[in-house]
């Protein structure tokens, strides 16, 4: 003889949601102050312009002097600095960077390590001595050769843009702009 089957009874299958939910209002919060204790630092940084200027003054109207186009130039030897087209020579060594590296130590993962630092210093009183000379020009050009690493390029940002005597802080080149790699 052949069985019957029973109907099969429906089960209600609801979803509990109760922990996801839960799960929700805990991460909220959480984000939230985690994002309010996160700083981020900006930079203004400008790249290099493709294509032609968008506006060159007839050559009757042309300026006399030369753009300053003042721009720094880093190396594993130290900083270059060009302006107007043409080296800034270094005295001691007219055939070396501009401004050498000299012997001090840098924090590298937290310890000190001796040997050869860019001098920022230098480079910061350089740049306010030619910021005396023109002191309507904003602009400054940094490029490094590929291998250097972003924190000097930073560091030279910051030595560039402003000057600081005591507690006062004097504007130098605030309009830095990255161009490419050392040729």
């Amino acid at each position: 003889m052949a069985k019957k089957r029973r109907p099969t009874e429906e089960v209600d299958t609801d979803l509990n949601l109760t922990p996801a939910m839960n799960l929700i209002l805990i991460l909220i919060p959480l984000l939230l102050t985690a994002m309010e204790q996160m700083k981020l630092a900006v930079i203004n940084v400008a790249t290099p312009q493709i294509g032609p200027a968008s506006e060159v003054p007839p050559p009757d109207q042309a300026p006399d002097e030369k753009p300053l186009k003042l721009t720094i130039a880093l190396t594993d030897r130290g900083m270059h600095l060009y302006a107007r087209d043409q080296v800034i020579e270094n005295k001691d060594d007219p055939l070396g960077p501009t401004i050498p590296k000299k012997d001090g130590e840098e924090i590298i993962d937290g310890k000190p390590v001796p040997g050869k630092v860019y001098d920022y210093e230098k480079l910061t009183q350089m740049l306010a001595d030619i910021k005396d000379e023109n002191p309507v020009e904003e602009n400054i050009i940094i490029n490094a050769e590929s291998h250097i690493k972003y924190r000097y390029i930073i560091q030279v940002m910051d030595a560039s843009r402003e000057k600081k005597d005591g507690d006062k802080k004097r504007s130098l080149f605030p309009n830095v702009v990255l161009a490419a790699g050392v040729a």
